[in-house]
Formats: C-alpha cells, sequence, structure tokens
C-alpha cells in the first residue's frame, strides 16, 4: 500500500511539473492573442496534454481580463465559454449583459491562483 501511495505522490508531481505554465506563447505552450478590431481580440491558450481542462479555461479568462487592463478597459466578454480559444469583447463600463466579467477582479482571483501578476 505505501508503495502505491509513493508512487501516486510522484506520479502527480511529474504530471504536474509537465503541465503549461502561465506565460506568453513558446515552444512549450503558453498564450497569445491577436487583435481583430478595437476592443475585441482574440485568445488562445496552447497547452500540453498533461494540463488540466480547468487550468486551461483559467488561463483563459486570466489572460483576458489581463488584456482587458492592459488595454484600458474594465469589463469584458466572452465569445464562448472560457477554453483554448475566445473572442474577448471589451468594455470602458459594465455592460448590460448576464455574462461580463469585471477585469480587476478575474486577475486579483486567478492571479493569486497562479502566482502572476497582472500588469
Amino acid at each position: 500500500m505505501r508503495n502505491t501511495f509513493t508512487f501516486i505522490v510522484a506520479a502527480t508531481a511529474l504530471l504536474a511539473g509537465c503541465a503549461t505554465e502561465y506565460h506568453p506563447r513558446n515552444s512549450e505552450g503558453g498564450y497569445s492573442e491577436a487583435a481583430i478590431e478595437p476592443g475585441v481580440w482574440r485568445v488562445k491558450v496552447d497547452a500540453t496534454p498533461y494540463t488540466m481542462p480547468q487550468q486551461v479555461q483559467d488561463y483563459s479568462l486570466l489572460r483576458s481580463a489581463e488584456l482587458t487592463l492592459q488595454q484600458g478597459y474594465s469589463h469584458f466578454t466572452l465569445s464562448a465559454p472560457p477554453g483554448p480559444e475566445v473572442v474577448v469583447r471589451m468594455f470602458r463600463q459594465r455592460p448590460t449583459d448576464a455574462a461580463q466579467y469585471e477585469a480587476r477582479a478575474v486577475c486579483d482571483r486567478l492571479g493569486t491562483l497562479y502566482e502572476v501578476q497582472c500588469k
């Protein structure tokens, strides 16, 4: 039983080391973005197969929030649920859409979780 526990702990540590970290895209994955028009961007998260789907969703939200703040906006909506690729529409004031996000709140929550300082 002890050997099984040791194996599980070691395997978990190994897989965690293979997961994609939050950073701009490089050969190991990461996020990228492209402007579509003013206030509208496409955000993509390329992850390794070892990255949990929830982490991909969180990175998508985190990059969307960070980008929103960098562009001088305070709120954003997504074209689809957070995932590997979304279109982000940014707003200077809270939109009336029910599915909107406050960029600073998302950055604070997910930034703390992943030890990222939103710029």
